[in-house]
């Protein structure tokens, strides 16, 4: 082969190889699907015009049958107006069908939130009965009936007294009421009534009734919910779902004004319970110095968290103990660093170690100085990592705090571990505060103890002898009884919304000697998970943003890709070919094919 036929070759292959990477260019152009606006839908026994059906989804995974949830229904004798939303990764791909009188009246789709508003004309008389069903079109699955009853029955009348004895109302004076009767309808007693509501309620056989109103005043009733399906719990608890009152909230590291809006979708099937959530609060906040240094505040993220329905206990053991040694294998480790658990807000729970290794919390209070990289909380114990991930190291509980009037969120009180305490002291016990990636739920400071007295619950970690939080994890010894809860930081007992008891964990500022909480939220999962135990803290590649990153240090040697930890997994380690790159790469190939060129003519000359 002469020098030509080899020139020639050469230029083949690398017009080749151009037109092969602007074709894997191509192919990785995606486009958005179309939101789709909200509408008023209206019938009169008429069924509208078909839908459009959106083409597939391409986010490569299933997602669970939608779920109906009716937000409000009203009447006014000829017209029913409702409100609901439903409950799908793709909402706006689901076709929600209503039946009258076994016959479909309307067909309609939600909005891209989920959000729907129907209203039916209808005159019918008795109980009007409509059936709704959700089907997702693309998947073909469909949610179980909803039937919303709307009660026309016309009230009895009122019975009529056919006694021949007159009746007469006694007089109401200062809570007594004296009512005799006579007649048909007399009462064999002394027909007097006394009620002065003072609470023994005894009857002694006389028609005479005494309340000595002794009781004793009680919390409200909370509703009871199954310990063995949380189904229904975190569908009340969760915030910042669609058809929730959502408050705009601002970053007060900034001297602007945002508007960030919190955003939480949840779907389920039989088994498990999916989470999608921006990571925004719904609470004022600070980004800290990622923000203010780097520039790099609080943004939305997409996270989709999976968390068992029926939570069920760790039995199995044999666990890697690397992140949580105390547990000694019994139970599976929280990462060290990243997602432990999720926020009722749908901001994520980090684990107790800053990125330098440290205990971020016990830093934050001055049990040590970080110097090997500077670390600062903002109020509730939360801050932003690399790419605007906003998180919760500890505390947690401006979630439910009411400030009083005239009073902002930097009014939290934060100063001290005891102080964080006394925000939610009311008297009652915490609420919810999260969900464990076991499914069971996370609660605030306050708690019952043994004696189903309301008290701060502590935590039974502190530190070894001489030790300062410094090394984190490994600066800490579990000792049994210490404090109320056990080595994940939980323990069995009841809850206002279980009475009968169910695991749960409290979110820790203070040990049983007064040290700090650790692990603050949770160091161990008491229950099982979905979570890939080969990741999280194990990870190379966990604690990007914190560790490792733009601006902060280069890839550990043992990481192959890039991207953060924990259960989201890692991001490949892939460059996209922007238009532009593409453009100035085309210009280094006709260059170099311009020189082969060349090259050609002077061997040929």
């Amino acid at each position: 082969m002469n020098k030509d036929a080899l020139w020639a070759l050469l230029v083949v292959i690398l017009l080749t190889s151009m037109a092969a990477m602007m074709l894997d260019r191509d192919d990785e152009q995606t486009t958005s699907e179309p939101d789709i606006q909200p509408e008023q839908q209206e019938t009169d026994d008429t069924v509208q015009d078909e839908p459009i059906v959106e083409p597939p989804h391409d986010d490569g995974h299933l997602h669970p049958a939608p779920i109906l949830s009716l937000i409000s229904a009203e009447d006014d004798g000829s017209m029913i107006s409702m409100s609901g939303y439903v409950i799908h990764g793709h909402p706006d791909q689901v076709l929600v069908d209503v039946f009258y009188l076994d016959e479909s009246i309307v067909q309609f789709t939600p909005d891209a939130s989920g959000l729907w508003n129907l209203t039916v004309n209808t005159e019918d008389t008795g109980t009007v009965s409509l059936n709704f069903t959700a089907t997702h079109t693309v998947e073909n699955t469909t949610s179980d009936p909803m039937v919303v009853d709307i009660d026309r029955t016309e009230p009895a009348p009122e019975p009529v007294d056919e006694g021949e004895g007159d009746e007469t109302e006694g007089n109401a004076s200062d809570g007594n009421s004296t009512g005799n009767q006579t007649g048909n309808g007399t009462d064999d007693g002394t027909g007097n009534s006394t009620g002065n509501q003072t609470g023994n309620g005894t009857d002694d056989g006389t028609g005479n009734e005494t309340d000595n109103g002794t009781t004793n005043p009680t919390d409200p009733p909370q509703p009871t919910y199954d310990a063995s399906d949380l189904g229904q719990f975190w569908l009340d608890v969760f915030r910042c779902q669609p058809g929730q009152n959502i408050t705009q909230v601002d970053d007060l590291t900034t001297a602007a004004v945002e508007t960030h809006e919190c955003s939480v979708s949840i779907t389920m099937n039989q088994t498990h319970i999916t989470i999608v959530t921006n990571g925004l609060p719904d609470h004022d906040f600070e980004s800290t110095l990622a923000c203010s240094q780097g520039n790099d505040c609080t943004r939305a993220q997409n996270y989709e968290w999976t968390i068992p329905r029926s939570p069920v206990n760790d039995t199995t053991g044999g666990h890697v103990a690397t992140n949580c040694p105390e547990a000694n294998g019994d139970y599976e480790c929280a990462p060290a660093r990243g997602e432990v658990a999720i926020a009722v807000n749908g901001v994520p729970f980090y684990g107790p170690e800053d990125g330098p290794g440290g205990d971020a919390v016990a830093s934050q209070h001055g049990a040590y100085h970080e110097d090997r990289q500077p670390i600062v909380l903002g109020v509730c114990h939360a801050h932003n990592g690399q790419g605007g991930t906003f998180h919760y190291h500890a505390d947690a509980n401006c979630l439910h705090w009411h400030p009083e009037e005239g009073e902002t969120m930097l009014d939290y009180d934060d100063s001290t571990p005891a102080a964080v305490a006394q925000n939610t002291a009311n008297g009652s016990h915490s609420a919810v505060i999260g969900v464990s990636m076991d499914g069971y739920p996370i609660y605030g400071l306050w708690g019952y103890d043994d004696q189903m007295n309301i008290v701060e619950m502590k935590s039974s970690y502190k530190l070894k002898e001489g030790e300062t939080g410094y090394n984190g994890i490994d600066d800490y010894v579990y000792v049994q009884g210490l404090g109320h809860l056990d080595v994940c930081n939980g323990h069995f007992g009841p809850t206002p919304e279980f009475p009968d008891g169910i695991y749960h964990y409290h979110s820790t500022m203070m040990n049983g000697e007064g040290g700090m909480g650790f692990p603050y939220f949770l160091l161990c999962y008491h229950g099982e998970t979905f979570l890939d135990e080969s990741g999280g803290g194990d990870d190379p590649c966990a604690g990007y943003g914190e560790t490792w990153g733009p601006g902060i240090g280069p890839r550990p040697a043992d990481c192959q890709g890039g991207g953060q930890g924990g259960q989201q997994g890692q991001l490949e380690d892939v460059q996209l070919l922007t238009p532009s790159m593409a453009l100035s790469n085309a210009w280094l190939w006709i260059g170099f094919l311009a020189l082969v060129a060349i090259r050609v003519r002077r061997t040929r000359a």
